[in-house]
């Protein structure tokens, strides 16, 4: 067996540290290889901090609820403190995972937060390195080291969380519409709708504007005038330019058309909007301010 690991202090318990006072804790962090030798742990009254366990590679076998769950790679074992803790690896399975040890205040409220339980959530390359950062910073100790273990770790529950809720997408949406996004902020002034944009994804309009708001939460249209009608919001605190002018140069070519898009999203008018950041971020008062003319 190869075993990594990282702890948070000199000494060690078998049933771990509970933190009563801070809102998290990393209390040890590492990963296992089983190449030779069987491995099998039982801690019938559990520990009294919180584990996760991420199946890297091969399999696992763990006692939950009663009976015996063989789980694979990519699933995610949660013990909470006072749990049993019965699990075996088989050598023959070539299993590979990693471990977190963790306790505080605000763990519950993490928990259900990024709803974290027993399930598949796939087999990110994202996680490998969270880990492997968290068990350096736990053996190096530098300065600000529990500041920065506790940063990999809420990313690694955030990413736990979107790997589980994307699971169910096709793999080549997620990233031709992934694509998509990152140049639609580049190129949001271009003339883009939605059989462009489907053509850039390589699906029929239909599958495309589906498939768009299941991954992005809003429809390709509202997501691409959400995001001009930002970059207009950024043009309109320079003085020196016309809403006439601003329109083009975010994606419209009708300026009255952008002003309806505009106060639809934001609730005023761009030149409403120019006036209240105007005099927000003005050194005149509000009738002192410079007029422009649209």
């Amino acid at each position: 067996m190869i075993d990594v690991s990282g702890h948070l202090r000199d000494t060690r318990k078998a049933i771990g540290f509970q933190e009563t006072e801070l809102p998290l804790v990393i209390n040890c962090c590492g990963s296992q290889k089983f190449l030779t030798r069987d491995y099998a742990q039982a801690r019938t009254i559990g520990r009294i901090d919180y584990q996760i366990i991420y199946i890297f590679k091969g399999a696992g076998h763990y006692f939950i609820q009663g009976e015996w769950q063989t789980l694979t790679a990519g699933h995610i074992v949660l013990f909470r403190p006072g749990e049993p803790q019965v699990y075996a690896y088989y050598a023959a399975e070539h299993p590979e995972i990693f471990w977190i040890h963790f306790t505080g205040t605000e763990c519950e409220a993490l928990l259900k937060m990024y709803d974290i339980k027993n399930c598949y959530i796939g087999d990110s390359q994202a996680f490998q390195p969270l880990f492997q950062e968290i068990i350096l910073e736990l053996q190096l100790k530098k300065p600000l080291f529990q500041d920065i273990i506790n940063h990999d770790f809420y990313k690694l529950l955030a990413l736990m969380n979107r790997t589980c809720r994307l699971r169910f997408q096709p793999q080549i949406n997620q990233i031709s519409i992934d694509r998509l996004v990152t140049r639609l902020h580049h190129d949001y002034q271009k003339p883009w709708d939605i059989p462009a944009m489907a053509e850039f994804c390589g699906l029929s309009s239909s599958y495309f504007s589906v498939s768009f708001k299941r991954q992005m939460g809003t429809s390709p249209n509202v997501f691409l005038n959400t995001l001009r009608v930002e970059k207009a919001k950024e043009l309109l605190f320079t003085q020196n330019i016309s809403i006439a002018e601003i329109a083009p140069l975010v994606g419209f070519e009708d300026p009255f058309y952008f002003s309806r898009v505009f106060k639809r999203i934001t609730g005023m008018s761009p030149r409403q909007f120019q006036q209240n950041a105007l005099a927000i971020h003005s050194p005149y008062g509000p009738d002192e301010l410079p007029q422009n003319k649209h």
